[in-house]
């Protein structure tokens, strides 16, 4: 007897429902794991009034991100087999309520050097219009005329996430390769010319390129957001791509294999940092993203202390949720190397440290509220404080003279400017793990809003 097509559907029922329950237990076991870590710390420090374990905590994590970050300061990269082939390319650009930005992104787009050799666009640009209330669906449809491979596409159902936008539109894109830029990009002209040969190897599915902020100079808060992408965040890829750890897609300039997408359900519709959540699905296949620093994409910086608080929430939000469902499979993989496990550990845990710092703080406000004294290893704090003021200085330093544009000596004042404004995720953090419980199976698109009227870049 022949099985039919309900029969089919019945198996495909049960088999996905089997994977929700998987994921639903790695979520609780991940869930546990981070808050009994948070609670241990605590708990350890209060009851044996020693602040040791908290010092140790702090100085491991911290050392870790740093000593990362600075293998790109004393190391070169790789080299990288290159391919010929040049795949047609789907441009997926989500937008709503963008029409402040939109159209000099499509123009942006439709600029870069990507040719058929009839010398027309080797790519179509596909803009999903998710609801939006405002004009962005007509100045669309007005540039269908001037561009021919331009793609509007108008989803009924908004406010379900950037990812369930992204999904949508998978199934119409043509590409083999599926690009993913945000409404506010500039794109440089060569980016498919430097990023498209570094997908040739066969375990590379992905390529990100480097993201730099084009109003830097608007305030304080743009040129610290610029110094974060330009020099910090670039330099953390850079080393990964330097000592074998983990690449990750930034959402913002991204290529991925449409094949290897498919293969693993597309984009996660409830995490709500849907790169990072992408990289990890990737890695637990054993495929890995390779970092293009030379391929540049232009974004907008947020220019208020409040939206960009509300953003890093979200983002604090998305990497605890990334926490809970893949800690225990990252750890359990058979076929991930011990520095792939440890950098993909140390990623996820890194806004763990965050939570943890709140420990001290609450240390030091129970000694002057209930005059409690904790005991500290005098050595140990001070070689603590001693080691991580070197490693930040030194590392920051070399940062900022390799990769920052024009450095001069009055560019100095950045570290302690930088370091306060890194204080956001203090607040960030536990409002973020409050919101991943609470989310747990639910996302809204809490976008980014953006307000640029630039109509040229360079």
């Amino acid at each position: 007897m022949e099985p039919t097509d309900s029969d089919s559907q019945a198996v495909n029922q049960t088999a996905a429902k089997k994977d929700e329950d998987k994921n639903d237990l790695g979520w609780h076991a991940g869930f546990t794991l981070v808050t009994l870590a948070v609670t241990a710390v605590f708990i350890y420090t209060l009851t044996i009034k020693d602040m040791t374990l908290y010092q140790l905590a702090i100085l491991g994590i911290s050392l870790y991100t740093m000593l990362t970050m600075g293998i790109c300061l004393v190391a070169k990269r790789k080299n990288v087999a290159f391919s010929d082939e040049r795949p047609f390319i789907s441009i997926l650009v989500p937008a709503k309520n963008e029409e402040l930005v939109i159209e000099n992104t499509v123009r942006s787009l439709f600029k870069i050097n990507y040719k058929k050799t009839d010398g027309s666009p080797n790519y179509e640009v596909i803009v999903i219009d998710d609801n939006s209330s405002d004009s962005t669906l007509a100045t669309l449809n007005r540039l269908k005329n001037e561009y021919p491979s331009l793609v509007p596409l108008h989803r009924k159902e908004g406010q379900k996430g950037k990812s369930a936008v992204l999904n949508f539109a998978v199934p119409k894109a043509k590409g083999d390769l599926i690009a993913v830029f945000d409404a506010d990009t500039f794109v440089d002209k060569d980016f498919f010319e430097k990023t498209v040969p570094y997908l040739s190897a066969p375990n590379i599915v992905g390529v990100q390129g480097r993201v730099r902020i084009f109003n830097k100079n608007d305030n304080i808060l743009t040129r610290l957001q610029d110094d974060e992408f330009t020099v910090f965040a670039h330099m953390l890829q850079m080393s990964k791509s330097i000592f074998g750890g983990i690449m990750q897609l930034a959402g913002n300039g991204q290529i991925v294999k449409k094949d290897a997408l498919m293969s693993v359900g597309g984009w996660n519709e409830k995490s709500a940092t849907d790169d990072q959540d992408l990289t990890i699905k990737f890695l637990l296949k054993g495929l890995f993203i390779n970092y293009v620093p030379e391929a540049i994409i232009w974004q907008e910086a947020i220019r208020q202390p409040f939206p960009l608080l509300r953003q890093r929430i979200r983002w604090a939000e998305g990497m605890l949720r990334c926490i809970f469902d893949y800690f225990f499979p990252v750890i359990f993989h058979k076929k991930l190397t011990l520095i792939q496990k440890i950098d993909g550990l140390a990623g996820l845990m890194r806004i763990v440290g965050t939570l943890i710092v709140w420990v001290g703080y609450v240390q030091i406000a129970t000694v002057y509220i209930f005059n409690i004294t904790y005991y500290s290893c005098a050595p140990m704090a001070v070689m603590c404080n001693i080691v991580l003021i070197l490693v930040f200085i030194t590392v920051m330093l070399g940062g900022l003279i390799k990769y920052l544009d024009n450095f001069n000596p009055y560019d100095l004042i950045r570290f302690p400017v930088y370091w306060a404004y890194n204080t956001i995720w203090l607040i960030a953090a536990p409002i973020g793990y409050i919101n991943a419980i609470q989310n747990k199976n639910t996302i809204k698109w809490d976008k980014t809003e953006h307000n640029s009227t630039t109509a040229e870049l360079v």
